[in-house]
């Protein structure tokens, strides 16, 4: 892959993917989980270098869906 692919995957997957879904995931088995599935599958074929990011990405919106994830809330920042 050139860096512009790669700058355009990720591009793609945070920007298209990940923020569509991190504050609303979708019911499980519903249409637009389907969706989100199906959008996953193919940004890991057209990106395989980005395939872990991608899972881990699922993962993270399946557990934020069950109420398990760490949403931004949860990250402990340090004092200034």
């Amino acid at each position: 892959m050139t860096d512009r692919e790669v700058a355009g995957g990720f591009q793609e997957v945070y920007n298209d993917f990940w923020l569509r879904y991190r504050d609303r995931q979708p019911r499980e088995a519903s249409p637009e989980w389907e969706r989100m599935h199906t959008q996953a599958v193919v940004l890991k074929r057209k990106y395989p270098l980005l395939e872990e990011a991608i899972n881990r990405m699922v993962t993270e919106l399946i557990e934020r869906a069950r109420g398990r994830g760490r949403k931004e809330k949860d990250f402990h920042r340090p004092p200034r």
